[in-house]
């Protein structure tokens, strides 16, 4: 009679894990489109858009490591550096998210950074949001000017429609 039990309860909670994964799937796919590099490549992102619009998140929890605080600096000071133009008239915005509060969980549960995380959202003029974590400037961190060159080039990317690395 045990083992029933535990097969049960077992069978029931894949089942409803498996409900609740493919309702949040199904719900996601059509307010964003997520940038994997094994996706890149794919059909099911477009290599060029027309983008209206760029949002650079900084996702940090409260309590931030020397790398976490690095990753955020280099970025805001790259966006305030190259791109002043487009943040001042709204086509690049730039935030600092601690990813640990109430009030910033729509984000999170939008962009889904697996903790500290550099996030860029590129709006087109189709209504998507094409987002990605950008992995590239982790390995920046020891050259400040490799980092910024590196961001500067990709946020230039996506300003430009390119959705490729």
């Amino acid at each position: 009679m045990k083992k029933y039990f535990i097969f049960f309860i077992v069978v029931f909670g894949l089942v409803l894990f498996s409900a609740c994964f493919n309702d949040n799937k199904s719900q996601n796919e059509t307010i964003y489109t997520p940038i994997t590099p094994t996706e890149q490549s794919s059909n099911n992102i477009p290599q060029k858009v027309n983008t209206l619009k760029i949002e650079i998140l900084h996702f940090h929890p409260k309590t931030q490591c020397v790398s976490c605080k690095t990753i955020g600096a280099y970025a805001e000071e790259t966006v305030n550096t190259f791109f002043s133009k487009e943040l001042n008239n709204g086509r690049i915005t730039f935030r600092h998210v601690n990813y640990e509060l109430p009030e910033n969980q729509d984000l999170v549960m939008l962009y889904r950074p697996p903790g500290s995380a550099l996030c860029i959202g590129v709006y087109d003029d189709q209504g998507h949001l094409y987002i990605e974590e950008n992995f590239g400037t982790w390995y920046r961190l020891e050259n400040k000017d490799d980092f910024m060159n590196y961001l500067k080039q990709l946020v230039d990317m996506r300003l430009n429609g390119d959705l490729t690395k």
